[in-house]
């Protein structure tokens, strides 16, 4: 499936087929919150990309402490900016995916193997 919506989105690059590419990288990502892929950054927000969705990480620094604050924010795939989708180079979230699963593997066994040897040969066809 994944392979259908990456030709389909690297054919026609616009916001409708980046939300279907990105829910289908979501799907994929391994049951654990200890992984999620960077997507954009934007001022002091990035966007970032899990098994859950979409969320905003946004990263200040106190004013008068020198500690830098996060707070983290679930949005919907219709609020991530036209500018945003431009930005997100989609090679690097399939490398990102393809990371993960290997990393995921140790754990997991050979199904995020294999799932990882099908996202490298999507990177390849997409360079």
């Amino acid at each position: 499936m994944l392979d259908e919506v990456t030709r389909k989105f690297m054919k026609e690059k616009n916001k409708d087929n980046a939300i279907i590419f990105l829910k289908e990288v979501s799907k994929l990502i391994p049951p654990s919150d200890d992984f999620s892929i960077f997507l954009v950054k934007r001022g002091p927000h990035e966007y970032h990309l899990d098994r859950k969705g979409l969320f905003i990480q946004s990263v200040s620094e106190d004013e008068y402490l020198p500690f830098l604050s996060g707070s983290e924010k679930r949005v919907d795939f219709s609020s991530l900016p036209e500018d945003a989708v431009k930005k997100i180079d989609y090679v690097d979230v399939l490398k990102q995916l393809r990371d993960i699963l290997l990393d995921f593997s140790r754990r997991g066994g050979e199904k995020y193997t294999k799932m990882a040897e099908e996202v490298n040969v999507l990177i390849f066809q997409n360079l």
